[in-house]
This record gives structure tokens, C-alpha cells and sequence, in this order.
């Protein structure tokens, strides 16, 4: 790209407005509008245009948590550290504002096919060697490597972490005012928030019976599976523990029992599915993973669409249609297609989601359209014109 060249930046986990000066950004094309492209941003490093660098208590309240490396610091960390960069080229280092130490601490994301950043095999044979092993006060294990002042200590098998050539105690000090989003954070702290996240307004989620920690290409996450008053659900939250709720909610997917035929069935209740007659579902149907979902946020209108696969393209633009349907009008117009596909995206879509404003009461609809309603009661109507696309229009979510 030329030096004139205007992209769009966006972040699911990181407050991009508090940055200035020049930065250096790491990110996805996530799709081009309008001849500009939509970068979702991962990481930034540069300067920040006010955090503890400039003013050790200026973040006070919820903290900050650095997805990237998966450690939170908390409120009061700003007492006692100077945070000193920005977390780049894997290291991130603080200063002890009582002694004036710098402390690098090195991280990486734990990989199984790589023996230098296996972290179950590293934790595995360095604890078997180590010189000496402390535990912080929230029982995460750091281990002093023999004959080396090295200390390595992991986020459960999601991070590693060494610090090198710092005295004992200052490792140990800054270990325990590091928060880990790990198992002993989601069983003390997460889980007794889960309600507030999951939930769709209607159904939530009131008791959890089986939790699980992952990875996706924000950070860590957490799969949920519990009950609701009158079914059960299932529920997949970025963990964020700066935020006041502990995390943001990627998907809620109820699942009520349909009473007359006693068979439970999926589905959310802001959906209606009508009858698709025309539609022969019993085709080979694109592939979705509910697991592996993809966003499009609209920070304008205040709604989310979530895409139960990541393997799409996809294309907005403002339109003024109605359908051939009484009373409705439709401002824009989301294009959707399988990304190999995306040449066509335009003059080819698989589906075309609507947002619409209705007059009345949508009685009847094609066989071929699904109607849905966001949280803040707008109405999106989406047309299946592909029906191996059937599957993914009905398990497309609006929130």
C-alpha cells in the first residue's frame, strides 16, 4: 500500500482510541467496503495516549487485560508496577515502582507441534529438573530452571511465560500481581457472573453443568453447557476479565423442549422459522461449526450478527426494499457467499440478510425467508437462495 492509502480498523478485544502517534498494528483483512479494507486488529504496539506508562494510577477500576498474552492487570497493579511498553514482540515489561526494577517477562502461545512451545512437555521436563518450584496465591507454579536464574510458569496450556536474570522475589512479587484467566479464575470469579452474560433477553443460562477453557483467534475462551428455567443452553464467552461481567458473549444458543411432539429441539427465541416447502434441505448442506463462529458487529445500530462458520465472505450495503411484503422496508442488504466464492459475492450471493422496519405483523413470508429480531427489537429478514444453505441461515444468530 501507498502512503495515502485509508484501511478500516476494528477490535473485538482492544480499546483502539486510546493509541497515538505512530503504531504498528498486526491484524486480519476481514473484508474490503466500499474499495477501503476492514482490518480486524489483534495486536498494536506504539505509544499509548494515556495508561500507567504516562501515569501508573490512571486506569483504575476495571484494569487492563492484554488478550495477547493472556494475563490481566488488575486495578491495583497500577500501585505497585509501571507498565513500560506495549506488550510487542512477545515481551512485556513493568517496572517496580518501589524498587525501581525492570522486569521482561517473555510470553508465547503454547503450540503441540513445536517442542519449544509445547507447554505441557516444557512444563513436563522443566519441573523435573527444576532447582525450585513456588507456588503464587492463586496456585499457578513457578519453576526456577536449574543452574540458570530462568523462571518459566504457564496459563494453563494456553501461554507460556519466562523471566530471565530478575532476582527471586521480584519474580515472585509481580507473578502473584498478574491475574491468569485460568481454571482457578473461571471456578472463583467468572462463573459467578455467567448469568449476566448468558443470556438473549429471554431465556438464560441459571446453573452450569459442564464448562471448558480454548482458544480462538481472540484469546480464551469458555464453552458453557447448563440450564435454563425451562430447557437448557449453551453458551461461548471471550474471557475479559477487565470487563464488568468478566467477559463478552459470542454465542447463546437455547434449547427448549417443543411440548407437543416431547422431542427437544435448537433454537433461539428470537427466531421464527417458517415452513420451506421450496427449499430442498435434503441437499448436501454448507458445512457450519457453531464452535467456530465469525461477527459482524454494527456499532451504529447496536446489533450483532453472528455466523456459525468462519469460511464465508461477506458484503453490506444500503438499499431501500420491500420484498413484494406489506409494510416492510428494508435499509440494507448483507450479502453472503462461501470465501472462495467471494468473486461472486456481489451477483451471486447464498443468502441475503435484510434489516428492516415492519408496519404490523408479518402473517405470511416466502417459504424461502426466515425472520429474526435483534436484542433492541430490530427485524431481519433473511432470503435462502441456495438452499445447501438452509443449515446456516436457520443457525445464523441475531443479537
Amino acid at each position: 500500500m501507498n502512503d495515502s492509502t485509508v484501511v478500516g480498523l476494528k477490535s473485538k478485544t482492544l480499546d483502539l482510541s486510546i493509541y497515538t502517534g505512530v503504531v504498528y498494528i498486526q491484524g486480519a483483512i476481514e473484508k474490503e467496503l466500499n474499495t477501503i479494507f476492514i482490518v480486524e486488529v489483534s495486536s498494536v504496539s506504539g505509544s499509548l495516549a494515556v495508561t500507567w506508562i504516562a501515569e501508573p494510577s490512571a486506569l483504575s477500576g476495571s484494569g487492563m487485560y492484554i488478550s495477547q498474552a493472556g494475563i490481566y492487570l488488575p486495578a491495583e497493579f497500577g500501585q505497585q508496577y509501571t507498565l513500560l511498553n506495549q506488550w510487542d514482540n512477545g515481551v512485556l515489561k513493568v517496572k517496580n515502582i518501589a524498587t525501581n526494577q525492570v522486569i521482561s517477562v517473555a510470553y508465547f502461545v503454547c503450540k503441540k507441534s513445536d517442542p519449544n512451545k509445547n507447554c505441557s512437555q516444557l512444563q513436563q521436563n522443566i519441573w523435573a529438573s527444576a532447582e525450585k518450584t513456588v507456588s503464587t496465591a492463586r496456585g499457578d507454579k513457578l519453576y526456577k530452571l536449574e543452574w540458570v536464574t530462568s523462571w518459566f510458569f504457564t496459563n494453563g496450556d494456553f501461554y507460556g511465560y519466562f523471566i530471565n536474570d530478575i532476582p527471586e522475589q521480584e519474580v515472585i512479587d509481580v507473578a502473584n500481581a498478574f491475574v491468569f484467566p485460568n481454571d482457578y479464575y473461571v471456578q472463583n470469579t467468572l462463573l459467578s457472573k455467567i448469568q449476566t452474560l448468558c443470556t438473549d433477553g429471554v431465556t438464560t443460562l441459571t446453573q452450569v453443568t459442564t464448562h471448558s477453557l480454548g482458544m480462538d483467534l481472540n484469546g480464551l475462551v469458555i464453552n458453557i453447557q447448563g440450564t435454563t428455567s425451562d430447557g437448557s443452553a449453551s453458551c461461548k464467552v471471550f474471557i475479559d476479565p477487565s470487563q464488568a461481567a468478566g467477559g463478552t458473549k459470542i454465542s447463546y444458543i437455547s434449547n427448549t423442549p417443543t411440548l407437543s411432539t416431547g422431542v427437544a429441539t435448537t433454537d433461539t427465541p428470537t427466531t421464527t422459522t417458517f415452513p420451506t416447502t421450496n427449499i430442498d434441505t435434503s441437499v448436501p448442506q454448507f458445512p457450519i461449526n457453531l464452535e467456530k463462529t465469525i461477527t459482524f458487529s454494527s456499532s451504529t445500530r447496536g446489533y450483532s450478527i453472528v455466523f456459525p462458520s468462519m469460511n464465508i465472505a461477506y458484503e453490506a450495503i444500503n438499499v431501500d426494499e420491500s420484498l413484494d411484503l406489506s409494510g416492510v422496508r428494508c435499509s440494507t442488504q448483507m450479502n453472503v457467499t462461501k470465501f472462495s466464492d467471494k468473486a461472486s459475492l456481489t451477483d451471486n450471493p447464498k443468502i441475503k440478510i435484510f434489516s428492516c422496519t415492519v408496519k404490523g405483523t408479518l402473517n405470511t413470508l416466502w417459504n424461502s425467508i426466515i425472520q429474526k429480531t435483534s436484542a433492541n427489537g430490530i427485524t431481519f429478514l433473511i432470503q435462502i437462495l441456495d438452499p445447501a444453505w438452509a443449515e446456516f441461515a436457520i443457525n445464523t444468530m441475531i443479537n
